[in-house]
């Protein structure tokens, strides 16, 4: 047994069933809305504040590093909302949801408990999936999702629309399904209640089982995932399996500073598009959503840019402006930098957090949902599993492969 296994945290219930809770408890509070009794916002945020701080407690640990980490964070949040003024509570639970899965994964250091994580996860997805697509008449009339989007204050009344029924509204595709067209307009919501995620969460099964050639029902896993991309019709998911294999096979020789700066340039690029472009026409396709976020970004007061306006605008469209609006260009790059210079044990694990980096960077183009407990719990987990976990005999040939970029990395 090596020295990382001997350092495996006994029992996999407790994490198994905090990542499980994760993915599903927003249905459960959808089917009690729907069934039981009427839900509210303060009830999602206290089951986010249960999962998070019963995570906290299980991978602190006795290491001082990760409680001096969240001491920094606190009390940069405090500054910010001290100067703003504004008490944002969500943007502490936002950074904190990241912070507290990755300590948890490198906690238990296990990547046979991540696969087991993604394989049960995944069969829970396509499960609910394939009830949703098939049934969806019964479907909604346990799960009424656009009536608990609106009890939980997400989606104003007068927004609802006849159109798509009981579903969110992205459950429709309003042009033609660009993955399998006879399957129809319908994206599957799963356990998400809205297709959008589902998408994301395929892409996070794929960039896993993607670099763990090793593990058990593999294929079976990366079927879930690629299953919950054609179900939900994620443009985006398809896309990012396909970004993620380039980055996979590139990761050996790409130096970190790349990935450092990789965000901070699509930024540049995005506020030089918006700040010249005379482009008014929005479409729903990648030129258009590129279009959006430049506008969304370029919108943004010299104070927001900071982090620094108590003004919170509509920002979910771009997880560029969001991330500014919420903790400033400060924290943006103290996070990342975090992410990228966190050193890993392994080239395996550089070319997990080069796949992971990959997906972030294209995933705030259109969204904020890198935030999402939903999806963010079991990506954060896995992250912070395979940063923790010493491959015991990495081959030869992956070894020579990996050296430049990790060893540079690692002397950081």
């Amino acid at each position: 047994m090596t020295a990382a296994a001997e350092t495996h945290r006994p029992g996999s219930t407790l994490p198994l069933t905090i990542l499980v809770a994760a993915l599903t408890f927003n249905m459960a509070l959808c089917f009690l809305n729907t069934n039981v009794m009427p839900v509210n916002d303060t009830m999602v945020m206290g089951c986010e504040v249960v999962l998070v701080a019963t995570t906290l407690y299980l991978g602190l640990g006795r290491n001082a590093a990760p409680y001096l980490l969240l001491a920094v964070f606190l009390s940069y949040a405090a500054m910010l909302m001290a100067m703003r003024p504004l008490i944002d509570p969500k943007a502490v639970r936002d950074f904190l949801i990241p912070i507290a899965f990755y300590l948890l994964g490198k906690s238990y250091n296990d990547p046979r408990l991540a696969d087991r994580a993604a394989l049960i996860c995944g069969i829970i997805v396509v499960v609910f999936g394939l009830f949703e697509f098939l049934a969806l008449d019964l479907y909604v009339s346990y799960f009424n999702i656009i009536k608990y989007y609106v009890a939980r204050g997400t989606v104003a009344p007068s927004d609802v629309s006849s159109q798509t029924g009981a579903l969110f509204a992205s459950g429709l595709r309003p042009d033609s399904r660009t993955l399998l067209p006879f399957l129809g307009p319908h994206r599957a919501s799963s356990v998400f209640l809205e297709p959008i995620s589902t998408g994301n969460f395929g892409a996070i099964l794929y960039i896993w089982t993607l670099n763990r050639k090793g593990m058990s029902h593999r294929w079976l896993t990366m079927a879930t995932g690629l299953t919950a991309i054609v179900l939900s019709d994620s443009r985006f998911g398809a896309n990012v399996c396909i970004v993620a294999t380039v980055a996979y096979f590139a990761a050996p020789w790409t130096p970190r500073f790349v990935w450092l700066a990789a965000p901070f340039v699509v930024l540049i690029g995005l506020a030089t598009y918006g700040f010249t472009s005379a482009e008014v026409n929005w479409q729903n396709n990648l030129a258009g959503r590129l279009l959006w976020t430049a506008r969304l970004l370029t919108s943004l007061s010299p104070e927001a840019v900071w982090g620094l306006s108590p003004e919170k605008p509509f920002l979910s469209d771009s997880g560029y402006a969001y991330s500014l609006n919420q903790i400033g260009l400060v924290g943006v790059i103290g996070f990342w930098s975090l992410f990228i210079f966190t050193p890993e044990n392994s080239p395996r694990a550089w070319r997990f957090k080069v796949c992971v980096a990959a997906y972030i960077c294209l995933l705030m183009l259109v969204s904020d949902s890198v935030y999402s407990i939903k999806t963010a719990a079991l990506l954060w987990f896995m992250t912070g599993t395979s940063d923790a976990h010493t491959d015991p005999a990495p081959a030869a040939a992956s070894q020579q492969a990996a050296a430049p970029a990790y060893s540079a990395a690692a002397t950081g």
